[in-house]
């Protein structure tokens, strides 16, 4: 079994289908499928379990799952030292959540880079939780999550807040103010629930009186821009975060609309590993740079 075996595994389980992991990973789903094979035989059992949503793993692919994590940290981590100890590269590993990956590093990274010339940024995007798993794993050197971490053994530091509007498409007719009622007459844009960003909405709304079953929600969607490009084409109402629509506000793509139920800001908090074997100094100080301008980077 070698190490790209195991990478492969851990993206099936992360995304929760083969054929998504393969996308992922810019390979045929057969590909990934023999691969997987092959990985099954050298193990003697199955390791997923197939239905109609996806894979999830087997009690066997748990195991793996953990120990598979820890040998491709351990991995990550030697290259990483053999890297900078031969002074070829110097690499700083960053995950995100899905918003903040796509809406807010971006331009916060051309400045990191512009400062540290001398790092090579590996940028990597999964959900805040499986953040947390990774980091307390020892996995990457900084995470970037929504909230405050709930896992023990990692530190944590706000770096920025963003708020949540209510919007809506140019094509679609609707008042520009809505009491909470009247949530209940227009169709709905939501996230999957298993999103923390759909958590933190639902919560919210119930707070405010809401039914979230009386709710219209036609389908659910996996990610932001999903519900962003379905809300411009006049689909329903959306709650999105402003670092994700500031463009198509400009554009008059998207307005937003005033409502009482909806007095949402994510704080957005960057976690390290409290007892991980400190970077060197020069790579402390690209971090907390980092945490310093990435308020003001924002694309």
């Amino acid at each position: 079994m070698n190490i790209q075996n195991l990478k492969m595994f851990l993206k099936i389980v992360e995304s929760g289908s083969i054929s998504k992991a393969a996308e992922q990973m810019n390979i045929s789903q057969s590909a990934l499928s023999q691969q997987l094979r092959v990985m099954e035989q050298e193990i003697g059992s199955r390791l997923f379990e197939r239905s109609y949503n996806g894979v999830i793993p087997t009690h066997t692919g748990s195991i793996v799952y953990q120990h598979a994590m820890e040998m491709i940290s351990s991995y990550d981590r030697m290259t990483l030292e053999i890297a900078n100890a031969q002074n070829q590269n110097k690499i700083i590993h960053i995950i995100a959540n899905p918003c903040v990956y796509s809406y807010a590093l971006p331009c916060t990274m051309f400045h990191v880079k512009n400062s540290y010339p001398q790092y090579t940024l590996q940028m990597e995007v999964m959900s805040s939780s499986q953040i947390e798993e990774k980091i307390a794993k020892g996995y990457a050197d900084m995470g970037i999550i929504i909230g405050k971490p709930k896992m023990k053994g990692l530190s944590s530091k706000k770096v920025f807040s963003d708020r949540f509007y209510l919007v809506a498409g140019e094509k679609m007719e609707v008042p520009d103010s809505l009491s909470c009622e009247d949530l209940y007459h227009y169709p709905l844009l939501m996230l999957v629930k298993t999103q923390k960003t759909r958590q933190i909405i639902d919560k919210v709304l119930t707070r405010n009186g809401i039914q979230i079953h009386r709710l219209h929600i036609p389908y659910t969607l996996e990610s932001t821009e999903s519900i962003k490009l379905s809300a411009i084409n006049g689909f329903g109402l959306a709650f999105l975060p402003y670092m994700a629509m500031k463009k198509e506000l400009y554009h008059k793509q998207l307005r937003i609309i005033d409502c009482p139920c909806l007095e949402i800001e994510n704080d957005y908090y960057s976690i390290r590993h409290s007892s991980q074997t400190p970077v060197n100094h020069e790579s402390s100080k690209l971090i907390k740079y980092m945490e310093r301008v990435l308020k003001e980077t924002i694309c």
